[in-house]
């Protein structure tokens, strides 16, 4: 049976459970190996952000503990029902499920990241337990959770607060005004006074798009300071390179003079050897017009040798004649 094709949410998933300090390098590597097969495909790996602690905390929990992110989506919906419907009574018990839900997941992310040798400062933490709360008040947020990629925490809400909440002050959102806010609602039967759902609507939207420019002016501060530190890194590395050159070149003059001095040496020994070569030969030819003067002596000496033997053969002859 054929592989099956790569898909990108099964990728990003796979990155996404990776701590951030591994993220790029992962992210690149998966990419380049995809650039010759699919490089649509690549180009969307590549252009993955790289999770912040908290978010990679919240990416953990999708992955790999579903029945407990499903219980807070599920929790959150009916705290917005209820909220919704002005059940008091209701919303008591949900808030309260909502507190140790958020501790449970809080603490099962917290020994997760500190298996994985990551362990979560408390901003970490915070940013953690902020994009919990901003689950369970949000569907968009609940959403984003859902998908396991998150690259910053999330933001919450104005939370609205249930009525045992305005009285401990307790719960995501309480703030100091909450019984304020609680005794402005209407009770339940009650009519609505006229454009108070276009108000409510109007503060949700404008809710939604404060959230929205606020992560991208964070996102933009966290690019930025991702470039920056980029740029430092770019600046040491080119530091070194140059520093790497300099002691390169450094080296290479004292090869050149090395070699320059043993060019030197061998051209004295050339012109030394030049010498010698000189007086070999001046030895030779002295040698051969030896020879020569040699070989005529001894040339001479063979025919004086054979008039002396003539004439004492002559001699002979006219001693028996006699």
């Amino acid at each position: 049976m054929a592989d099956k094709p790569p898909d990108f949410d099964a990728i990003a998933g796979e990155l996404y459970v990776l701590a951030p300090q591994g993220f790029t390098a992962a992210r690149n590597d998966r990419a380049d190996k995809l650039k010759e097969t699919d490089p649509q495909l690549a180009k969307q790996v590549r252009a993955l952000r790289r999770p912040t602690l908290a978010a990679w905390a919240a990416n953990i929990l999708t992955h790999r503990h579903h029945d407990l992110v499903g219980r807070l989506l599920e929790l959150g919906q009916a705290l917005r029902d209820a909220q919704e419907h002005l059940a008091g009574e209701q919303l008591r018990v949900l808030a309260e499920q909502r507190r140790e839900l958020v501790r449970a997941l809080t603490g099962q992310a917290e020994r997760d990241a500190a298996a994985a040798g990551h362990p979560l400062g408390a901003e970490a933490v915070a940013g953690l337990d902020r994009t919990l709360s901003a689950a369970l008040a949000d569907p968009d947020a609940a959403r984003a959770l859902a998908e396991g990629r998150l690259t910053a925490a999330l933001e919450p809400p104005i939370w609205p607060v249930a009525p045992a909440e305005v009285e401990t002050g307790q719960g995501a959102g309480a703030t100091t005004d909450g019984p304020r806010r609680a005794a402005g609602r209407r009770a339940p039967g009650t009519a609505a006074k006229p454009g108070k759902q276009e108000r409510s609507t109007d503060r949700a939207e404008a809710d939604r798009r404060h959230r929205r420019e606020r992560d991208q002016a964070r996102e933009a501060v966290a690019a930025a300071k991702r470039t920056e530190r980029e740029a430092a890194r770019h600046a040491a590395e080119a530091e070194q390179a140059l520093r790497d050159a300099r002691s390169a070149r450094r080296r290479a003059g004292d090869e050149v003079e090395r070699a320059r001095a043993a060019l030197a040496r061998a051209r004295e020994h050339e012109a030394d050897a030049q010498e010698d070569l000189a007086q070999a030969g001046e030895q030779v030819r002295a040698a051969e017009d030896a020879a020569r003067t040699a070989h005529d002596q001894a040339s001479r000496a063979g025919e004086a040798v054979q008039q002396a033997a003539a004439r004492l053969r002559e001699l002979e002859a006219a001693g028996r004649g006699g």
